[in-house]
């Protein structure tokens, strides 16, 4: 007896897959939630839900007391879970995580707050400083320059004797040379308050840790639809399989 010739049997699958649809619907919606079920559990068990960033400039400050990671870390011992961050453009990043949301913005409140406030002390002690010396340079100056005059008056006076003459020159040449120091350092320190960049909050977010639930909702339906489509073969040949050895029984 010879085996019965089935020109069309791609048809035939498609049409059982037809028939079966309902399949590529159930299989692929169990599978996209039975994985991402296992990526949050597997993503979540015993690990924060929450993390909080909050990113400072730190402007004109490069105090190393307040730009060093460590130093920095030294001054927030009470906070769990703190992680800090100092990049080459002058911004220290702090990360905080945790599982309850709330704890973790009130923690990131706490340490942006403080350090921007020691921030901001440096910056108006540094302020401050510069223009306590800058005062004194400029009274330097003035000073130095009726001084200049004075030389200047004593070797005009008809009356000096001229035995002085050489060191009231040398006393006016140094004088001024004094003054220029003096005004050009002044200068440097106007032109630095000038430029002078204070330490600012940048920002600060709580948001909650990722779970790749649409990543996983994603494989688990295509697992779903190869699973399918392999189940769905395996029952057709196995249907047809058993309806060939009944009829040639």
């Amino acid at each position: 007896m010879t085996e019965e010739k089935r020109p069309y049997v791609l048809y035939e699958y498609l049409l059982y897959f037809w028939k079966k649809k309902w399949f590529f619907v159930i299989i692929p919606l169990i599978m996209a939630v039975l994985v991402a079920g296992a990526v949050y559990v597997m993503k979540s068990k015993g690990k924060p839900a929450y993390t909080g960033e909050a990113s400072i400039y730190t402007g004109s400050i490069s105090s190393k007391d307040l730009t060093n990671d460590e130093n920095i870390k030294a001054k927030f011992l009470n906070i769990k879970n703190l992680d800090v961050i100092v990049s080459e453009k002058g911004v220290v990043k702090f990360t905080i995580t945790g599982k309850s949301k709330a704890q973790v913005q009130k923690s990131l409140d706490e340490v942006s707050s403080e350090y921007t406030d020691l921030l901001q002390k440096k910056a108006d002690d540094q302020i401050a400083t510069s223009n306590v010396y800058l005062t004194s340079l400029e009274d330097r100056v003035k000073a130095l320059e009726n001084a200049s005059k004075h030389y200047q008056k004593k070797l005009d006076d008809p009356t000096t004797p001229p035995v002085e003459f050489s060191k009231l020159s040398d006393l006016i040449i140094e004088t001024k040379k004094n003054r220029y120091d003096a005004e050009a350092t002044a200068h440097r320190m106007r032109s630095d308050q000038v430029f002078f960049e204070k330490p600012k909050e940048l920002t600060k977010t709580v948001h909650a840790k990722k779970t790749y639930i649409a990543q996983s909702v994603a494989i688990g339906i295509i697992l779903g639809l190869v699973l399918t489509v392999a189940l769905l073969i395996l029952l057709k040949y196995l249907g047809d399989a058993r309806r060939y050895y009944k009829q040639h029984d």
